[in-house]
């Protein structure tokens, strides 16, 4: 090993994982375009022609088979998510006999895009760059068990990567540099699977709906790999993602008009270093068809404790069904204001995008 070797190894043995700021990154919920429109709304209505991750025994009523394609542009505080109009989720629905319809989805749920400076262990400053972020998919199978009741079984699953990019800067007892390392972490979140269960009453007129995920488990695997040398170590540690609840109502006072009330509840995160609190998020949301395959929405949700504490958001939406019912595209766009730690007044802007497609099978 040659002696610049040495010194490398000899400088980060001794420097642990550094987690970055922020945890995971800039949360979001797992929600599609037509429900962002609605301020978050979709756990207690019916989805015939979209998934929802919130509450996935509403896909039980769909008759044709579907895929979805949504996609996020953001202008605010986060560097990860703003100027990027980029992938937030897939999904996809299959209907089989016997009432069954088999779904799956997966879903952005945090970016990660931060920098750094840290005085380490004997006032060696090092300078580290994260980016990456989380994942979150869905697998599993609705059944309607009569006209007006459905019940879904599966699996959530979380999982993620996050690389670090770290520069160490040894200083000597005089001005002079004695040596330079730099090095790359990649922590992986491997797969960490927990049930989920949901259940859906729906008679056209009135929704109620309400799934329930267990807490996962999975582990951090840590991969230091040094610039200057082939050389190489990893270590590996246990992570936990609480579970979540989501429960909604819906109601149609009039037949072209759908309004609706969400709460979504997560228990405390303690993941990478940082702790995002228990809390919940309560939306309320309303959808009129105006005929001609146009659907018009607006909505208001509100945070109370969870990544952004005391955050208001007010939607504006549309969508658009073509004749044949084949095909759809929805917009939407959101407003987002909050108080931080410092009580600084920050907001942030967001559009949301997808189209779906359906195709009738099994003869239906």
């Amino acid at each position: 090993m040659t002696i610049i070797a040495c010194l490398v190894l000899s400088l980060t043995a001794a420097v642990d994982y550094q987690p970055p700021p922020g945890g995971i990154g800039s949360e979001i919920l797992p929600m599609s375009t037509r429900s962002f429109g609605m301020g978050g709304v979709s756990a207690g209505i019916e989805a015939g022609k979209s998934f929802s991750m919130l509450n996935p025994a509403a896909s039980a009523w769909t008759g044709s088979a579907g895929v979805s394609f949504g996609g996020r542009y953001s202008d605010g505080l986060h560097t990860a998510w703003s100027g990027i109009l980029g992938f937030p989720s897939i999904s996809a629905c299959v209907p089989l006999p016997g009432n069954i319809v088999v779904t799956g989805a997966i879903e952005a749920r945090s970016r990660l895009d931060e920098s750094a400076e840290y005085l380490l262990g004997g006032s060696d400053p090092g300078s580290f760059t994260w980016s990456g972020g989380m994942m979150e998919t869905y697998a599993g199978a609705s059944w309607r068990v009569s006209d007006w009741f459905s019940l879904s079984l599966g699996g959530k699953c979380t999982f993620g990567d996050i690389m670090s990019e770290v520069s160490i800067l040894q200083m000597g007892p005089g001005p002079s540099t004695i040596d330079s390392s730099e090095y790359r972490d990649d922590a992986r979140l491997q797969m960490a699977w927990g049930p989920m269960l949901g259940l859906m009453f729906n008679t056209g007129s009135f929704g109620l709906g309400l799934s329930v995920s267990t807490e996962r488990k999975g582990t951090i695997s840590i991969d230091r790999s040094f610039r200057e040398t082939e050389d190489a170590e990893g270590w590996e540690e246990e992570y936990t993602v609480p579970g979540d609840l989501a429960a909604g109502v819906s109601f149609r006072p009039a037949g072209r008009l759908l309004l609706g009330f969400d709460l979504y509840s997560r228990k405390a995160l303690n993941l990478l270093g940082s702790r995002t609190p228990e809390g919940t998020v309560y939306s309320a949301g309303a959808e009129l068809n105006a005929g001609a395959g146009i659907l018009v929405r607006s909505g208001y949700s509100y945070m109370d404790g969870l990544w952004r504490d005391g955050s208001s958001r007010v939607t504006l939406g549309s969508g658009y069904v073509f004749e044949s019912d084949r095909a759809g595209v929805d917009l939407a766009l959101g407003y987002e204001y909050w108080r931080d730690e410092l009580d600084r007044y920050c907001d942030e802007t967001v559009f949301s995008i997808s189209l779906w497609a359906s195709e009738k099978w099994l003869g239906e």
